[in-house]
């Protein structure tokens, strides 16, 4: 009794022990081999967590710039003859905090007749609207001159740090009059830009030109309104509260320009901007899909490698069980031993997750990043770090395991289990009953068996790549011919002519340099919802119509719509469907949807949120007294030019900017096809591995193959059938998966800017794909079979 307690106390420190030599003698005979893997998991893993951490940069970029400027919960424009309205603000219910800012609208001196709208607040807020300054630096509180441009308008209209201009200044009465012409009759001033600004939500309320207290006090006469900026208190019906305060007060006093200034809260916190989403979703979605395929090719490298390190120890784990070590005691030495390759991969991949940290966010959403320069994310290079490390451990245990499994299995008693063929009868059999083609699929099967990972989960992994690569292929497609295609996003005009009147538009339908003209009548109107729609009637006065058709028809009645995409979704809206507007009356219509249509708005408001109405259904519903008309013109060839430089000098030219939606979008190009690059290039590595590894794993049965009598050409192709039973159902899943994953993707960021979401499918690059993967790996499946010579042949069969 006592002899069998000392046994079993000796027990743990005699397994202890064994464990530690096995380990040391794994670690001594693959250190090399394991510190390779374990680079290897380390780097790969690491771009995957890079790509992560990017990934997160990008992604919270806009609202990390929400945060850093102290971004408002509402604003808002008042005239200055609304005096009683602009006092009440600060104790209106729903107010916590208020930042009123002087409104100034100026006509640019020189050539071209151009127009902004700038704010200056004489008492700047510490905790509201607080712009990021990207380059230069803020207004000098003294100097009457000094403003801050936002980097849209640096961009679009050329101004600089240094840019200097006179302006002359809009009175009120200059406004009310814009439909219909003026000579302004403002003091003049000049603007210096010092700075270059960045904001998330620059708009009506906050125009992209910024003054400092000197230029508010020193131009004190000259403004024509005051813009508001406010902190709402927490209660879910500030707003509510708010918005009925400010509708009752604006209706009791009302304002000459009220046509042109609305009584209605913007809410750039609580709406985040369209264009910014459809951007960042197309980034996310990029950045997961390369993180996905990378960790996918990691994990196959990794475990494939630990996976033939493990059965070369095949004959030392028959002597561990005979020594009486367990199947656990096996794989905890394996683990032991893989310890130090663990630890490079997760110091290794936590150093590229810090180094990933000196990636500006991609695309235009660089326009967001508050902080720019290195930002580490500590954090994930930890618990990253960590993490590959657990994983390159985890694979190691399994690789022991299944390798003991194996051992145990060839180990066993004749009669304790159904006796298995021989290799060299399974081999002849398969020779003798199936011709060469079912003899590769059958070896496809058999050979993913015995390597521990089954066919499915390899052929599943190659379609998930194929997929990705299909579906990066179709959007970047999609995306190029957007951006190529300005009708697509209704920016096919060559000039826009602001606040156009009837004279000048019956100057130009003459004109043989102009090849099509329009005029839309625009107007603010409101769902009983109280969403606030831009809605537009057209003329066709020369040539074809810049209204790009996306499905359905255009109205031809008083009592039908066409609306765009973006408000097609967010109402629910098809073809027949009623859409109930109030008017200025305050009285519903309802009317039936018959198409979607993306319309050229101008800068009237933005692309997306548009509707198109019968002439006749939008004057009765605007109750405007004077419409608010904008031309859309296209040149004659080589005319616009010269048709821009007349113009430009008489009447208001729009800047026919691509809106910020597209331009974000514009900056995207290019990464489509870089990624399918990588993608192509991280997922064919990981293939070309599994299938060399899948070859060099059946050398034994191509060995036995060729003794038998089969000629080169016959092993070659049992090889090609066998990757091919691997690729070719990869590629005919991947390709109709690639196809829907880009139809629905490119719906939701279509559907979100307001254009039409049918795709541009790339046919030869995809038919390339769909050929070049086969064809790879045939050529790669076949290397293999080159070293099947005579040499070759004895060695595999002396290993039998």
């Amino acid at each position: 009794m006592r002899s069998g307690t000392r046994s079993e106390r000796a027990r743990p420190e005699r397994a202890r022990a064994a464990i530690g030599l096995v380990a040391r003698a794994e670690r001594r005979e693959r250190r090399w081999s394991l510190l390779a893997l374990g680079l290897v998991l380390g780097l790969v893993g690491g771009l995957m967590l890079g790509a992560i951490a990017l990934g997160e940069r990008t992604g919270s970029a806009y609202s990390r710039l929400i945060d850093a400027v102290h971004l408002d919960d509402a604003r808002l424009v008042l005239a200055a003859d609304q005096p009683r309205t602009i006092a009440a603000l600060p104790t209106m219910p729903g107010v916590a905090d208020v930042w009123e800012a002087s409104t100034y609208v100026v006509q640019l001196d020189g050539g071209a007749l151009r127009f902004l709208s700038v704010v200056a607040g004489a008492d700047p807020h510490p905790d509201l609207v607080t712009p990021v300054i990207v380059a230069g630096r803020e207004p000098d509180p003294a100097a009457p001159d000094e403003v801050i441009v936002s980097e849209q308008l640096a961009e679009g209209s050329g101004m600089a740090l240094g840019t200097e201009v006179g302006v002359r200044m809009l009175t009120l009465q200059d406004m009310a009059d814009f439909a219909v012409g003026f000579t302004p009759h403002g003091p003049a001033s000049r603007l210096r830009v010092v700075g270059i600004a960045r904001m998330p939500a620059w708009g009506s309320a906050l125009p992209d030109v910024v003054g400092g207290p000197g230029f508010a006090r020193a131009n004190a006469e000259g403004r024509v309104g005051t813009a508001a900026y406010l902190r709402l208190t927490p209660e879910p019906d500030s707003l509510a509260r708010f918005s009925a305060a400010l509708a009752a007060s604006s209706a009791a006093e009302p304002s000459i320009v009220g046509e042109y200034l609305t009584a209605t809260p913007e809410t750039p916190r609580a709406t985040k901007d369209e264009s910014v989403v459809a951007a960042e979703n197309a980034l996310l979605v990029g950045i997961v899909m390369f993180a996905v395929v990378v960790g996918l090719g990691a994990l196959q490298v990794t475990g494939l490698g630990l996976l033939r390190l493990a059965g070369l120890a095949r004959g030392a784990r028959s002597i561990e069980a005979a020594l009486g070590m367990t199947a656990g005691e096996s794989v905890l030495a394996r683990v032991r031993a893989a310890l130090p390759a663990a630890g490079i991969s997760g110091l290794l991949g936590a150093g590229v997750v810090l180094a990933a940290g000196r990636l500006e966010p991609l695309g235009s959403q660089a326009r967001f990043e508050p902080v720019t320069g290195f930002r580490p994310q500590w954090t994930l290079a930890l618990l990253g770090g960590l993490g590959l490390a657990v994983v390159f451990l985890l694979c190691a245990a399994a690789a022991a395991a299944i390798a003991w499994r194996r051992a145990g299995a060839s180990a066993a008693e004749p009669g304790s289990a159904e006796p298995r063929p021989s290799l060299l009868a399974s081999v002849g059999a398969a020779l003798r009953r199936r011709p060469t083609l079912l003899l590769g699929s059958r070896l496809a099967r058999t050979a993913g068996a015995r390597r521990g990972v089954p066919p499915l989960v390899t052929i599943l992994a190659a379609a998930a790549a194929v997929a990705a690569i299909v579906a990066t292929l179709v959007v970047g497609a999609s995306l190029a011919r957007l951006v190529d295609a300005p009708a697509r996003w209704g920016g096919g005009t060559d000039l826009t002519i602001a606040d156009s009147r009837e004279d000048d538009v019956a100057t130009l339908v003459p004109d043989p340099r102009v090849a099509a003209l329009t005029v839309a009548s625009t107007a603010r109107l409101r769902t009983p919802e109280g969403v606030l729609l831009g809605a537009q009637s057209m003329v066709d006065r020369k040539g074809a119509s810049p209204v790009q058709r996306v499905s359905g028809r255009l109205p031809e009645g008083p009592d039908e719509v066409a609306v765009n995409p973006r408000v097609a979704t967010q109402f629910g809206l098809a073809e027949g469907s009623p859409l109930v507007l109030l008017g200025a009356d305050g009285r519903s219509r309802e009317l039936v949807v018959v198409g979607e249509a993306v319309v050229p708005s101008g800068e009237r408001f933005r692309p997306g949120q548009d509707i198109l109405l019968h002439p006749a259904t939008l004057d009765a519903l605007s109750g405007l007294r004077t419409p608010q008309l904008t031309a859309f013109v296209t040149a004659a060839p080589g005319m616009a030019g010269a048709l821009t430089a007349e113009l430009g000098g008489r009447l208001e030219l729009g800047t026919n900017l691509p809106p910020e939606a597209i331009r974000n979008l514009a900056d995207l190009v290019k990464l489509p096809g870089i990624l399918a690059v990588v993608l192509a290039v991280v997922a064919g590595t990981g293939l070309v591995h599994s299938l060399l590894v899948t070859a060099r794993r059946l050398a034994r049965e191509m060995a036995v193959f060729s003794v038998l009598g089969a000629t080169p050409g016959q092993v070659r192709t049992t090889l090609t059938v066998l990757a091919a039973t691997t690729v070719v159902p990869a590629v005919l899943l991947g390709v109709p998966v690639g196809l829907g994953v880009a139809r629905l993707f490119w719906w939701q960021v279509a559907s979100t800017i307001g254009v039409g979401g049918d795709l541009a499918v790339p046919v030869w690059p995809i038919l390339g794909l769909v050929l070049a993967v086969p064809v790879g790996a045939a050529l790669v499946s076949v290397l293999p079979s080159l070293r099947v010579d005579r040499a070759a042949t004895a060695s595999a069969l002396a290993a039998l």
